[in-house]
């Protein structure tokens, strides 16, 4: 340690307290300067200085409650750091406010205080002197063991960390190059520590003691790396996380403390997206096209406003029931029973849904026709709907297009539209979960034309869809449209008072 060994601070050191930290020799701390006292020193020491030794201050630990702190000195611990202060930051608007980067330097003991106003000046004695630890051999005696165990336990620390991380990868280098007497310091100002814990390690002057204090409190962070290793391997759906290692103090500009809570990176997140694109079974043209966005989103910033549109049309993609269908059941004596158990009379419509499952149990593929239900209000027109779903043991779902006038709701929203969502059609394959449910477009007669286009021309392309079976049903229907190759099947529903 030739490079520390020549640090000489000066006798008389101006204090700053602190009540938020505790600041160790080889660490980095940002200060923020709050009380009149502090705000002098900063006015007058820092602000006004001109020479590197004018930077240099004492920093003490403020043991008193900081919410019953007032204007009488509280009494000074006996224990401080010298500090170099790299970096004042603040503003005297709307009223002064400091923060301080200062980086610790060495030990010192207050032998006498000088003055207390307008900021505390104290004469000192340099605790530190590192080449003493230096002579003789290190390896001989007590003190040579704790610092080979030390050693070897901060070795073990770091390599549970992800070593792909260039923070980690030079926190390792460090500990080859740096001096073993220096580490117990270095490794308590970087892992989780509570502020008494870390005055205790300020506190033992003895590098033997300093040792002793240090060495369990980085056993107990390696223990809780170890819990927290072993708690994600009992969950194997959890994505693969990164220990990360956190900007803030350990040489001159750099901290560095554990943080165990890390969210998953972005590039965790687009491969756990990948896997669920490839496992959704999607057809080759929709997969195509999916693998298509996957990869510019890779390549995006995630700054961008198209990412998150990206990303929600990739997890729509993938959320839609692209293999998932329920099983049939068409047995004709079953439904003819349930349908009569739903409704009274409607004769001339059960006969036709019964030919439909007839048609149905020749033919599996078909996909047509659909079913169009017409009648005054409250006959049963959606009832049967719900009739047939069940007859059939498939999923049903009802859209109300009653008061549509964009076609958009049909088709869905253009992406680079603001809250852009798919279509009703395709929100309902996701709501029910499978590929071959019964929807019931309901109101058909109510549907608005507008300048966003005529919804009932939209309808057309529910044939284009996966939909096997379809129902309509409207009151007075006067829709007037060209049905391409559909085949509309139309079952007038008489007033149930009147049968």
């Amino acid at each position: 340690m030739s490079s520390n060994s020549g640090i000489q601070i000066p006798s008389r050191l101006p204090l700053l307290c602190t009540h938020d930290g505790v600041l160790l020799p080889g660490s980095t701390m940002r200060v923020s300067v709050d009380t009149a006292r502090n705000m002098q020193l900063v006015k007058s020491r820092l602000l006004k200085g001109t020479s590197l030794k004018s930077t240099i201050i004492g920093v003490i630990p403020n043991t008193r409650d900081p919410e019953h702190d007032s204007d009488e000195l509280p009494s000074l611990h006996s224990i401080g750091t010298a500090g170099l202060a790299v970096q004042v930051v603040g503003s005297n608007w709307p009223k002064p406010h400091y923060t301080l980067l200062i980086t610790g330097l060495c030990r010192f003991r207050v032998s006498q205080l000088l003055r207390e106003r307008p900021f505390p000046v104290a004469e000192v004695e340099q605790l530190d002197k590192l080449e003493q630890y230096t002579e003789g051999d290190p390896a001989d005696g007590e003190l040579g063991e704790l610092s080979q165990r030390f050693y070897q336990a901060a070795v073990q620390l770091v390599g549970m960390l992800d070593m792909s991380v260039p923070v980690v990868a030079k926190l390792r280098r460090l500990l080859d190059s740096l001096p073993k007497e220096t580490l117990p310091d270095v490794l308590a100002a970087m892992i989780r520590t509570s502020n008494k814990e870390k005055l205790q390690v300020l506190d033992a002057v003895d590098l033997e003691e300093r040792f002793k204090k240090a060495l369990p409190l980085l056993t107990r962070q390696i223990e809780g790396l170890k819990l927290l290793q072993k708690t994600r391997k009992l969950r194997p759906d959890d994505d693969k996380r990164v220990l990360s290692i956190r900007k803030g103090g350990v040489f001159p500009g750099r901290q560095f403390s554990l943080d165990e809570e890390v969210e998953d990176e972005d590039s965790d997140d687009t491969a756990l997206l990948e896997r669920k694109v490839k496992a959704a079974a999607m057809p080759e043209a929709a997969l195509r096209v999916c693998l298509k966005e996957l990869r510019r989103l890779k390549k995006m910033p995630q700054s961008m406003p198209e990412y998150a549109l990206t990303r929600n049309y990739l997890e729509m993609m993938v959320e839609l029931p692209w293999s998932k269908s329920t099983t049939d059941c068409l047995d004709i004596r079953a439904a003819r029973v349930l349908l009569d158990n739903d409704h009274y009379a409607m004769e001339k419509l059960k006969k036709r849904v019964l030919e439909y499952l007839a048609v149905r149990q020749l033919k599996s593929t078909l996909k047509g026709p659909i079913l169009c239900f017409v009648g005054p209000p409250g006959v049963g027109k959606t009832s049967v709907g719900r009739s047939i779903a069940r007859t059939l043991g498939r999923e049903f779902h009802r859209i109300a297009l009653g008061g549509v006038c964009d076609q958009s709701d049909i088709r869905g929203h253009r992406r680079t539209y603001v809250g852009s969502m798919p279509g009703r059609i395709i929100n309902g394959l996701k709501t029910v979960g499978v590929n071959n449910p019964v929807f019931l477009l309901d109101e058909v007669d109510k549907l608005g034309k507008s300048l966003q286009g005529d919804p009932a021309a939209a309808l057309l392309e529910v044939k284009e869809t996966t939909l096997q079976f379809c129902c309509l049903s409207g009151g007075r229907f006067k829709l007037e449209w060209s049905c391409g190759p559909l085949q509309w099947t139309c079952c007038k529903i008489k007033n149930k008072n009147k049968m």
